[in-house]
């Protein structure tokens, strides 16, 4: 009997703790839509079901997280707690150093375009080529582009979606697979964008793009990833991605690197197989 589902393995974890602690026996199953909470004994449904109601209503209780204590399962698996507080502080436990980082050197960067935009944009945009001669030693400017946005509405925009993406890669697993991922990513997307729109391209988007294609494959080749990517957010992105092909946003925020955005999409998908493949043989 499967009482609640999860889209983040911490939370199952803490309530499957709780109701064991409660003599409710039940077990963590992995499926598509995330983590399911599923009882052993059926005939316990009524009492999990309430336990289930409590839970929903007030996760930050601390009786969750210290039943994982109680049950021994701290140092096996990662024991959720989410944190008290305002929501400023929730918001904020979401991320980590590689996430915070980011989000600062964007800002940086782009205040820097906003004092002195032609410096800033010619020490970090994309090279006329790619080839030795055309980068000249400067090998950052293959990576660089991804940190650079012209407009409030577009750094808004990327690093709220970067925060929520990229934290999510980070809580589940570290800071340097992010800043592996990403870099990956951006190095194929931005080489994708030079292609097709020229050297004058900036922004954080493809690299998003490749943190949902890297969230929304690695759980098919390795099933106990601790995160499943929400389908409401991959239906939006995904579509969001689509309509861009059709010029429609053009109109509203200027060209829109849709190629660059497919391009970091199927690197993300490819390091995700590949990455969640390796680590299931691992386990």
């Amino acid at each position: 009997m499967n009482i609640l589902t999860f889209a983040e393995k911490r939370p199952a974890l803490a309530f499957s703790d709780y109701l064991r602690s409660l003599d409710i026996a039940n077990h963590i199953e992995p499926a598509a839509e995330g983590f399911l909470v599923v009882l052993d004994q059926p005939e316990q449904g009524e009492r999990a079901l309430a336990e289930a109601q409590a839970f929903v209503a007030h996760p930050d209780d601390p009786k969750y997280w210290q039943a994982s204590w109680k049950t021994g399962n701290v140092q096996a698996q990662p024991v959720y707690a989410r944190p008290s507080g305002s929501s400023f502080a929730l918001w904020w436990s979401r991320s980590g150093w590689c996430t915070r980082s980011v989000v600062i050197l964007c800002a940086l960067i782009y205040a820097g375009l906003l004092i002195n935009g032609d410096a800033v944009f010619s020490a970090l945009h994309y090279p006329d080529g790619i080839s030795v001669a055309a980068i000249n030693g400067q090998w950052w400017r293959l990576l660089t582009p991804a940190l650079l946005h012209f407009s409030v509405l577009h750094i808004v925009f990327n690093l709220l979606w970067w925060w929520e993406l990229g934290g999510l890669v980070e809580r589940m697993q570290s800071g340097a697979r992010l800043l592996g991922v990403s870099l990956v990513i951006a190095l194929v997307s931005n080489a994708a964008q030079f292609l097709s729109y020229g050297s004058g391209f900036g922004g954080l988007s493809a690299v998003v793009y490749g943190l949902l294609g890297y969230l929304w494959m690695y759980p098919l080749t390795d099933p106990q990833a601790p995160f499943r990517l929400r389908p409401a957010i991959l239906v939006f992105m995904v579509g969001w991605l689509a309509l861009g092909y059709t010029g429609i946003f053009d109109k509203i925020f200027g060209t829109i690197s849709n190629d660059g955005h497919l391009a970091g999409l199927l690197a993300g998908c490819g390091l995700g197989l590949l990455l969640g493949l390796v680590n299931h043989r691992r386990e």
